[in-house]
């Protein structure tokens, strides 16, 4: 079991070493070698929306940045089978009780998401709302007057269409980022090739310590909830209606995100924006009396689908190209062009007839399948579209399906239709599927 505990002031965390991994929550910095810190960033940034922030909403961040802290600091490679880790969270709350009611829901969630095991214990004391003296004291400041419902932004492609479609409803979304290393710039890159000005969030979680980290970030998503959460709760506030929109962007098939070979079955399979997942999260907040209504705007559209509207744009070509889908990008500070996000976004681009001038690593796909080292991704998809296993089975094996009947065909016929741009573009570059 690895135990980490948070502390909220920095003179309660031990000088020497004890087996445990001292995190100080909201510090700037570990305050010794042994210990870490997260989150220096989000408070400040929280304080940015004019509007003080629920006991509920900060806590939802608080236990956000414990699960990025966890998710960084203890390396999957440490686990028993190489993957799945046992945590035990000492956490401070603002109001721990409806946390403590709400436990196993979380630990549920939380366990589907990562594929690991999770046992919080919550005490009191915990990190407040910033207080009205600091949120008065603003310079630099969301105007809420200005927004009406909440996006998260990645510099994905995904994400990217869903500012543009809210943009063209009229809507005014204020943009919330998930700034890790490089992904900023990117961000930048996008938000400044919009059609109108969008207010943004950004926010770096800085988890940090000394010890070896993890990158396969599998809790990224929830860490996204939860700033959104804490922005769209504001722009419910000052609406004063009800609940606000918070928008997840991600088309049918990579949210279901069904396994292409057995070694990315169920936990290998990521589920960041898995409908069962998000569901639980819905469910989280409800319960907290959270005013807000997460939605997946894309949960019935292949990737391709979005693009198509923009067919005909002259300025989406060059925005499509500015956007990052791939999971390897910041190794070389480039898409690969050859990994499973890439090869949907190179087919979803091809399937809308839009002109793909993103500057992958690995363009000749012909190339790629000659490599043996770097093929492993390519030849699942091709695998996988020749042996047509039945759609529903292999749904499941990433995650519970809505039950309503109408939902679950709609989720089966949009991973069908993904599927089929994949085969689509493969057979165009010369490839038997």
């Amino acid at each position: 079991m690895n135990r980490l505990i948070f502390h909220v002031n920095r003179d309660s965390i031990p000088e020497e070493p004890d087996g445990n991994i001292h995190v100080w929550l909201y510090g700037p910095s570990p305050p010794f070698l042994h210990a870490a810190s997260v989150g220096a960033q989000a408070l400040d940034e929280a304080s940015r929306l004019t509007l003080r922030p629920s006991p509920a909403a900060i806590d939802f961040m608080s236990i956000a940045m414990a699960v990025t802290a966890a998710d960084t600091f203890v390396p999957r490679s440490d686990a028993r089978g190489g993957w799945s880790r046992d945590f035990e969270i000492v956490l401070p709350l603002a109001n721990p009780d409806p946390w403590n009611a709400l436990k196993p829901k979380l630990q549920s969630a939380l366990r589907f998401l990562s594929s690991d095991t999770w046992e919080f214990e919550f005490a009191g004391h915990g990190v407040q709302p910033p207080p009205v003296s600091l949120i008065k004291s603003r310079q630099r400041v969301v105007d809420l007057s200005q927004v009406d419902c909440v996006s998260l932004f990645s510099g994905g492609l995904d994400s990217a269409i869903g500012v543009l479609d809210l943009l063209a409803k009229s809507h005014r979304p204020l943009l919330i980022s998930h700034a890790y290393a490089k992904d900023a710039q990117k961000q930048d890159e996008v938000a400044q090739l919009l059609p109108s000005h969008c207010q943004r969030v950004s926010v770096n979680t800085y988890p940090t310590w000394s010890g070896a980290d993890d990158d396969s970030m599998r809790t990224r998503s929830f860490q996204f909830l939860a700033l959104g959460t804490v922005a769209a709760e504001a722009v419910a506030a000052y609406r004063g209606g009800p609940k606000a929109e918070l928008y997840v962007c991600e088309n049918g098939l990579i949210a279901l995100n069904p396994p292409l070979t057995p070694r990315r079955m169920g936990s290998h399979s990521t589920r960041t924006a898995h409908p069962h997942f998000l569901e639980s999260i819905q469910s989280l907040l409800d319960a907290l009396h959270v005013p807000i209504q997460i939605v997946n705007p894309y949960r019935h559209r292949t990737k391709g689908e979005m693009a198509l509207p923009y067919a005909n744009d002259p300025n989406f070509r060059a925005f499509a190209s500015s956007t990052v889908s791939c999971g390897k990008w910041k190794r070389r500070n480039q898409q690969c062009g050859r990994c499973v996000p890439c090869l949907i976004r190179r087919a979803s681009l091809h399937a809308a007839a839009v002109v793909d001038d993103t500057d992958y690593q690995f363009p000749d796909l012909r190339a790629v399948m000659d490599d043996e080292e770097g093929r492993d991704d390519l030849v699942a998809v091709q695998a996988a579209l020749i042996r047509g296993s039945p759609l529903e089975v292999e749904l499941m094996k990433a995650g519970p399906l809505p039950t309503e009947a109408v939902e679950r065909k709609a989720y089966i016929d949009v991973a069908a239709r993904g599927l089929s741009e994949l085969r689509a573009y493969l057979t165009s570059e010369g490839f038997a599927v």
